[in-house]
């Protein structure tokens, strides 16, 4: 027994007796009463029997002749079950608390088929006789059979779909055709084997294994038993080679220039014809493994990137332009017409530009995450040179926080020598540089830029002369990291994220001063309305004082330990401040932008608070400020942000795991990004609304707010139930401008002080740029240089802000989108831009590789050439809608998969089923695109029509139980069915062929693990995999479940699955057993073994027995483990990993960033490899064969945060967030 379980045991035990040895006052019962209906519509069910399961033990009701049931039960969780004759079951989850009363509604489907059955006989084609022990077998799946001794074979239980059916014997030709198995039906398929009358004795290759390059060529031998008519040589798997016959017992396969980057396998085939016809093959493998993996497309050089950052300068008396598409340098000539275009790839993606001369020399100085500081000089523009790249260091001790099991650790550490770099700023003698995990460093100018290159510390950073820590913790997660950096007046300013606004002495430092939206309590429309936060936190029973940070006055740790432990664990009732702002409140608090300008005698701070909105703030007196006379700012009015865009009218009470939580959506890059100030104008960039210009920029708090005074904009007259997005703001009209418009831009923008809002240019609002001489009164000036994020780079000419329409009020004389490559038009003819910038997602079949890019949807890509061998060459073919929105064209509306953050690849149907994270499963059919129909050049348009999008709440209607939104982020294929990581929602399942736009068409087959209780059972599910137990037939999925870590569910019913366990992996951290932090990403099974990836907490292997075993009676799925309120474990019942890899645990990587996102695998010659997305890292490579010793084999390092990977031919192709994409061979 292992050390930890018998500890566990030895805990319970103790802990049971104690409980059993105390006596305690019973509390008062409560009531679970509810209504049984039939699904989708209002009539009643009578009869049905309610049982509950839970700790106090087991109680049953039945409903009355109304559906109604009532049922006292003791205060406790329960597993509810609603059964009733001729209804699929259902059951959630209830907790019942003391004197109260608890509704629990069920809404049950009528029994219907879900699987078929397949019968056949096989027999001798040449006299008909029945053979016996003939395997007969199903793919995909796990279905087989033998056949008895008069031939026949069945096989019951078959999920309905199409497969591929494989009869074989031993001295007969194989036998493999189609077959389609419908729900509740019997499927005959008779197959006749024929016995060849020549055959293949052996079948060798030399050599059979190999490290690439160190062989040029495999020798193919085979023994023939009789003469071949003819023969075939043919490679059927791995990535193709140059193949030669020579005979019939002779081939030759040209490997001289096979370059791959995984473990792969070949699969050579001869097939021999006898006299007869019949044909015999036979297969032997090839293995050969990569001797490194190398950059497909040159060391950083990526497709497509986010454009982010942007400076202008002089070169030969012009104005030119310095712009990143993700890790790619660009310079071209400002003009109203497109000039050439020079760059360069730098190590790491580019976030920030700053331009300096330092001895005569021009350089761009490059802030570049986790790459560092990248120097380049572009003296020569045309011709730029990479002088440096140079990484920093941070370390800090003492650090206190709650754990995500709610354990308060203290005497922590945090250190790196990858610093993340997110800007700089110089004033040509020092130096700053913003550290978003640690905060501000400085060093001199001559430290980086010295004729002898970069001074370093003996670890090889940069030389740093002083810091400053700004970070605060409460949970695992710190906030305050800065991201954004301007000198103005002698100081410093930051904006610090979650923070705020820091004002800062350079010389020394010290904050002296500060603005922090979500704790001033004078500004009311902010997304928590009227909140103080000294008054919502806890308070210290020791000294009355509240749970918030004594400096920053955000809340602390105690409040966190209080909020895990109390709310979480044991249902106390009582406000989460802290996890509602680092759930989700922090994307509407984030400082990402500054300016600053002089107005009458004050000085005001205008701040790009992203949802937020812009925030104006009187920071007058900042130069006189001192850490001992601290200035904080004070409000003065605001701009707010557009909203990203939910569902336009309200789906029930959301998830409120207390965790963070994968796929936090549009919000991460929603709101106002940044601004600038000229005149009396307000220049500000809005994800969603592209470039906003706004007068009054002097007077904020007279000028910045609507005409009629006074709005509501709570359309539900719920206050503070966030719905909708903009329930909080009463000085402008948020309601829509055009509401038949999807897009529409909110009323104020179309009013004063609003003088012009874009919309997207081509693509989502980022930075810009101002140019020193603007017209904006008339035409043909650029006036302005505007990033587009993942849609490129702008030339903007505001023509006439007092223009009767917007779109007569700029134009966009110069656009450079983020790829060369050519898409297909909305008419399906040549000629689309291509923007790739949001990679998040990429699967791939033999000769196409398909990517998905949030809201540019599906892009297929051919990685083959014409004749089949894998090319470095690699460019679109098809892509789907590049609008977010439906299109219609000659009377026909096409559809997108709008923001796909995920895409299967499906051969059975040819389909790649895109996860959209707001708009449910979306179906692409790429069969044209596999049938090679699609060139470079003239691709393909991929149309997705009504009947292909899968939502139970979208546009066609809500099912009935679903009416949340839909939140699909992961799918996996069986037969007609698509079992669906759905978020909050938990596991859905579709049924592929039915018709989603109507409601009751039966497309929804089941749900388990819908929002009840605001707690979602299965947290965020965000991955899935299927599984089907060969020694009992029963069907599993294995859950990547977010913060509520690993979800098991048996789907053996799939009109009846049941929670098998919920839970979040163990922790020990100082001896205490506690949760694993982070989220649950991703899962795969290979063999008897589970992987689950965990974006801070590495991955994680079980063995299936160990998920799949029965918890014991009473122990609900989801409460498989318990502490007390003072922290003891009451229990335990997770089971224990076989073994967890994190790269920050290998010797040498414990400084460097990163966590575990998805993942793809090799199984070749009995060697497991996991190839692990892992963010800032990059790609990791780690040799998995033996289950219980993970060891990393290598980093394939990327510019961005690698977020997905797939593998083909041997090769592999990687998403990597705000970059793009990348190859490795």
């Amino acid at each position: 027994m292992h050390a930890l379980t018998r500890w566990l045991k030895l805990v319970i035990s103790i802990t049971l007796g104690l409980c059993l040895g105390t006596g305690t006052a019973l509390a008062a019962n409560g009531t679970l009463t509810g209504k049984i209906t039939i699904t989708g519509t209002s009539t009643a069910i009578a009869g049905a029997k309610i049982t509950a399961v839970g700790p106090p033990g087991t109680y049953t009701a039945t409903s009355d002749s109304k559906g109604v049931y009532t049922v006292s039960l003791p205060p406790a969780t329960y597993s509810v079950t609603c059964t009733a004759t001729g209804y699929n079951p259902k059951t959630a989850s209830a907790t019942i608390k003391s004197s109260s009363k608890t509704t629990l509604n069920f809404a049950l489907a009528k029994q219907t088929a879900t699987t078929g059955t397949i019968s056949g006989t096989v027999t001798n084609s040449a006299n008909g006789a029945a053979l016996s022990a003939a395997s007969v077998s199903l793919t995909p799946g796990t279905y087989s059979a033998l056949t008895d001794t008069a031939g026949k074979y069945t096989i019951a239980n078959v999920t309905a779909g199409t497969y591929t059916q494989t009869v074989s014997k031993t001295g007969f030709t194989t036998a493999t055709k189609q077959v389609s198995i419908s729900a509740g039906a019997t499927t005959t398929s008779n197959v006749a084997l024929t016995a060849p009358s020549v055959s293949i004795s052996t079948l060798t290759a030399t050599p059979n294994s190999f490290t690439e390059a160190a062989a040029g060529t495999v020798s193919l031998a085979a023994a023939l038993n009789g003469t071949a008519a003819s023969y075939q040589w043919t490679q059927v798997k791995g990535p193709k080679v140059p193949l030669t016959a020579t005979s019939a017992t002779a081939a030759t396969a040209n490997v001289s220039t096979l370059s791959v980057a995984v473990d792969a396998e070949m699969v050579f085939r001869l097939s021999v014809t006898g006299s007869n016809g019949a044909v015999s093959s036979k297969d032997v493998s090839v293995f050969v493994a990569p001797a490194d993996m190398v950059p497909v497309l040159g060391a950083n050089v990526q497709i497509g990137g986010s454009t982010t950052a942007v400076k202008k300068f002089m070169y030969n008396g012009a104005e030119w332009t310095i712009f990143n598409i993700g890790s790619r340098l660009c310079v071209t000539p400002i003009g109203m017409t497109k000039g050439a275009v020079h760059s360069i790839y730098a190590p790491g993606f580019i976030n920030d530009i700053d331009l300096v001369t330092y001895n005569g020399v021009n350089y761009a100085l490059l802030s570049a995450g986790a790459a560092g500081i990248v120097v380049v000089d572009i003296t020569n523009p045309t011709a730029m040179v990479q002088v440096s790249n140079v990484h920093l260091n941070y370390y800090q001790d003492n650090i206190t926080y709650t754990e995500g099991g709610g354990d308060i650790l203290t005497g922590n550490e945090i250190s790196s020598i990858q610093a993340p770099v997110a800007a700089l700023e110089t004033d040509g003698t020092t130096l700053f540089i913003a550290d978003n995990e640690y905060g501000i460093h400085s060093t001199a100018l001559a430290n980086l830029l010295g004729a002898n290159g970069p001074v370093l510390e003996v670890d090889g950073t940069l030389l740093i002369d002083l810091e400053k820590y700004t970070l605060q913790f409460a949970g695992e997660n710190p906030w305050g990291g800065p991201i954004d950096l301007k000198l103005y007046g002698g100081k410093l300013f930051a904006c610090m994220n979650e923070l705020g606004l820091g004002i800062f002495d350079p010389v020394t430092l010290n904050q002296i001063g500060r603005y922090n939206l979500y704790t001033d309590t004078n500004m009311k429309e902010d997304w928590f309305m009227n909140m103080d936060i000294r008054q919502t936190v806890q308070m210290d029973p020791a000294t009355g004082l509240p749970f918030v940070d004594a400096y920053t006055g955000m809340p602390d740790y105690r409040q966190t330990n209080f909020e895990l432990v109390q709310v979480m664990r044991n249902d106390v009732v009582a406000p989460t401040p802290w996890a509602d702002f680092d759930r989700y409140g922090k994307f509407y608090y984030k400082a990402q932008g500054l300016d600053i300008a002089e107005f009458g005698g004050r000085t005001i701070a205008y701040v790009a608070y992203s949802m937020g909105g812009l925030v104006a703030v009187d920071i007058t007196g900042y130069q006189t400020a001192t850490a001992a006379t601290f200035l904080n700012g004070r409000y003065l009015g605001y701009v707010p942000a557009v909203p990203a865009n939910g569902p336009d009218k309200i789906t029930g009470t959301q998830s409120q795991s207390i965790l963070p939580y994968y796929g936090a959506g549009m919000l991460k890059d929603s709101g106002v990004i940044d601004v600038k100030i000229k005149n009396n104008y307000a220049y500000l960039t809005d994800h969603f609304a592209g470039l906003v210009i706004v007068e009054g920029a002097g007077t904020p708090e007279v000028s910045w707010k609507g005409a009629n005074g006074n709005y509501n904009n709570d359309t539900d007259g719920i206050p503070g139930n966030h719905f909708p997005d903009t329930e909080f703001v009463t000085s402008y009209d948020m309601s829509a401008y055009d509401p038949l418009d999807n897009e529409s831009m909110p009323k104020w923008m179309y009013q004063a002080p609003c003088k012009l809002v874009t919309t997207e240019i081509n693509g989502h609002g980022n930075r810009l740029l101002l140019m020193d001489t603007m017209n904006i009164t008339a035409a043909g000036n650029v006036d302005i240089l505007a990033c587009s994020g993942a849609g490129g780079f702008n030339f903007l000419d505001i023509i006439n802000l007092n223009a009767t329409l917007m779109a007569d009020r700029y134009s966009v004389p110069v656009y450079f989108p983020t790829t060369d490559e050519i898409g297909a038009k909305v008419s399906g003819a040549a000629g689309q831009t291509i923007s790739i910038g949001h990679a998040v997602g990429i699967a791939s079949s033999d000769k196409y590789m398909y990517h998905s890019d949030g809201p540019h949807g599906i892009s297929a890509w051919s990685i083959v050439d014409g004749n089949g061998y894998p090319t470095d060459n690699i460019h679109l073919v098809a892509n789907t809608l590049q609008d977010e929105y439906p299109e219609i064209y000659n009377g026909v509306t096409v559809y997108p998969p709008s923001h796909a953050a995920n895409v299967v690849f499906d051969s059975t149907h040819q389909v790649a089923w895109a996860s959209c994270s707001s708009n449910g499963l979306r179906r692409v059919d790429i069969s044209k695109v596999e049938a090679g129909q699609g060139a470079i050049g003239a691709p393909l348009l991929l149309p997705l029509t009504p009947t292909d999008l899968f939502e139970h709440n979208g546009l066609f209607g809500t099912v009935k139980g679903l009416q949340y939104q839909d939140h699909s982020y992961d799918v996996e294929i069986k037969g007609n069915y698509a079992y669906t990581a759905d978020g909050s929602n938990g596991l859905t399942v579709y049924d592929i062929t039915k018709d989603p736009t109507v409601m009751n068409s039966g497309f929804v087959v089941s749900n388990i693990g819908q929002i009840v209780d605001e707690k979602p059972p299965l947290g965020t599910a965000s991955g899935i995999a299927l599984w089907t137990n060969p020694a009992t037939g029963k069907s599993y999925a294995f859950v990547a479940a977010g913060p509520r870590g690993v979800g098991v569910v048996d789907t053996t019913d799939v009109l009846n699955m049941q929670l098998v366990k919920v839970f979040e992996p163990i922790k020990l951290e100082e001896g205490k057993v506690g949760a694993a932090d982070g989220q649950s990403v991703d899962v795969k099974v290979v063999g008897d073994y589970a992987y689950f990836s965990y974006d801070s907490f590495g991955v994680v292997c079980y063995r299936l027995s160990d998920l799949i075993a029965p918890l014991p009676a009473g122990i609900l799925p989801t409460e498989v483990w318990s502490k007390d309120t003072i922290g003891t474990l009451v229990y335990d019942y997770r089971p224990v990993a076989v073994s967890r890899f994190k790269l920050q645990l290998v010797p040498g990587y414990e400084a460097w960033a990163g966590g575990a996102v998805k993942m793809d695998y090799t199984l070749v010659n009995n060697k497991l490899v996991f190839y692990v997305a892992f963010a800032e890292a990059g790609l990791l490579k780690i040799d998995w064969t033996d289950p219980v010793n993970p060891v990393l084999a290598g980093i394939a390092p990327t510019v961005g945060e690698c977020s997905a990977v797939t593998i083909s031919n041997g090769r592999l192709y990687v998403a990597d967030g705000s970059a793009g994409m990348l190859f490795f061979k």
